[in-house]
């Protein structure tokens, strides 16, 4: 049996952990960028309800990233940022971009 490697990811509110948006639940293609210390997340077909919910929230965001490989400890990245992240979106092609200054990686045995 081939095993395939898997990404999660999930943005919830800072304050109560709301789940805010599942972007993997929702097979939403995501990518993940690192540039001179700044993590850049590219969501594509992105609701605009979901955007606006987002944005609204915008000083509140944990982000979650998850990566699972077969046969090894998932690796677990928490992004946030220290003032208010850079948001974008581009309501013609559903395109939801966020920019964060910094990232935590961490594991359930040293919680």
């Amino acid at each position: 049996m081939n095993e395939v490697s898997k990404t999660h990811f999930y943005i919830k509110h800072a304050i109560g952990s709301r789940m805010l948006f599942d972007v993997s639940g929702r097979q939403k293609a995501f990518s993940l960028e690192e540039n001179d210390g700044k993590w850049k997340f590219t969501v594509e077909d992105v609701e605009p309800d979901t955007a606006a919910l987002l944005d609204s929230n915008s000083w509140n965001l944990n982000l979650f990233y998850f990566f699972e490989r077969p046969g090894l400890p998932i690796q677990k990245y928490w992004f946030y940022d220290k003032d208010k992240p850079e948001l974008q979106y581009n309501a013609a092609t559903r395109r939801w971009t966020i920019q964060l200054d910094s990232r935590m990686e961490y594991n359930n045995e040293k919680v």
